[in-house]
């Protein structure tokens, strides 16, 4: 994968990062999530610029553990259904 320098504007601070240029428009969406969230959090509370990011990083993590679970949960279920297949061709072949 090849190299791509990037310039991200957080939160009012520029970042240079180096990414794989597959990734830019993942990168350019993070960017604006991160921006759109720190903004509504702004509106909401009265405190440091440091405040604003820890909570909008809270809650891009609440989010990615809800999407890990979910995910984990989804392969709980697949199989589950699989064993009930199984379990259905056993008792059918029983019959």
């Amino acid at each position: 994968m090849q190299k791509f320098n990037i310039k991200l504007n957080i939160a009012g601070k520029s970042y240079a990062l180096s990414i794989e240029r597959e990734k830019e428009a993942i990168f350019r969406r993070a960017e604006k999530e991160v921006n759109r969230l720190t903004a509504a959090v702004e509106s909401q509370y009265m405190a440091e610029r440091e405040d604003y990011l820890a909570v909008v990083a809270l809650q891009l993590a609440v989010r990615a553990v809800e999407l890990e679970s979910s995910r984990s949960l989804g392969k709980d279920i697949d199989r589950l259904d699989e064993l009930d297949r199984m379990l259905e061709d056993h008792l059918n072949k029983l019959k």
